[in-house]
């Protein structure tokens, strides 16, 4: 009897085992991690997106023509809080079935992507970014429950609410100059920047704060490139701009965990920071595309790195 009792406590105390698709565990592995970051960010992309203010699933529908900028739709693989303006996906990156709300899609730089996971099929992607049900493809108009739990309702509350955040961020990114107006700033940014670098043995950092304005020279320091002939007045601050595609470079995802470590003196936004200082490493002020881009920005990251440590 007793042996009985005890082996109908352990049945109801075993839980069901759960087996984790083999899909799902290569989303999680570091090797995946750095290849898929290597990518360009696409339509169709589902992505873990993070910010200070949360976390959520989105799907990418769009990438603008300014490639900072994204359209993306929120989703979550919890299918209670589906409302009846949303739409449920069974065939998902994920294996299991997500809710998807394109009524809620909004524009949002493409920094807030944290991590990458699988595509959607283009079909469904195009299901859901023109807010479709189509039972071909898995995808169908949800019904709110009829009873739905005051957690599920905040959810909701809560992903209005970042996404609305995250369109506000697009206010706050850097504007884009066209060549004309680049090859109009100071060509001697560079020139100086090695001047003090060389002459001063000043840090890459305090360089770029002096020709920016950040960071005053000293007397001394005055006198000693006036001794080498050298007028400190050409060392006024510059106005410049930064190339268009390394402004669009730097705020790609592979970047987000430099950038999160990226200390700025001057507290401003690290991207910004970061790329400034590739800038400032630049051999050259234009010609770079992307790829060479991604070269000089990783020099810039190594280069803090050193003097981090």
């Amino acid at each position: 009897m007793v042996e009985h009792t005890h082996a109908a406590k352990k049945r109801l105390l075993t839980l069901p085992s759960v087996t984790i698709p083999a899909e799902v565990i290569r989303m999680d592995t570091p090797e995946y991690i750095k290849q898929r970051l290597q990518k360009p960010v696409a339509k169709g992309q589902l992505w873990m997106a993070k910010t200070n203010i949360g976390h959520q699933y989105v799907l990418v529908s769009n990438v603008t023509d300014d490639a900072r900028i994204i359209t993306v739709i929120p989703m979550s693989n919890n299918t209670a809080v589906r409302t009846d303006d949303s739409l449920i996906v069974r065939n998902t990156p994920l294996c299991s079935p997500m809710v998807a709300w394109p009524a809620l899609a909004t524009e949002a730089p493409v920094r807030i992507l944290f991590r990458p996971l699988d595509e959607f099929t283009q079909a469904v992607t195009n299901a859901l970014t023109n807010d479709c049900a189509d039972d071909t493809l898995g995808v169908e108009r949800a019904t709110a429950p009829e009873d739905p739990m005051t957690s599920a309702e905040q959810e909701i509350f809560e992903i209005r609410k970042r996404m609305e955040a995250w369109h506000q961020l697009c206010n706050s990114l850097p504007k884009l100059h066209d060549d004309a107006e680049y090859e109009s700033t100071d060509s001697n940014r560079m020139d100086y920047v090695r001047l003090l670098t060389k002459e001063l043995k000043l840090p890459l950092d305090k360089a770029i704060d002096v020709i920016d304005g950040r960071l005053a020279l000293s007397a001394a320091q005055q006198n000693q490139l006036a001794k080498l002939g050298i007028n400190a007045e050409l060392l006024r601050p510059r106005t410049f701009s930064l190339p268009k595609d390394l402004l669009i470079e730097i705020e790609q995802p592979v970047y987000r965990s430099a950038a999160d470590n990226y200390a700025s003196a001057a507290g401003e936004d690290s991207r910004l920071a970061l790329a400034k200082d590739a800038f400032a490493l630049a051999a050259r002020k234009n010609g770079y595309g992307p790829s060479a881009w991604r070269g000089v920005i990783k020099q810039a990251i190594d280069h803090h790195t050193s003097i981090s440590e």
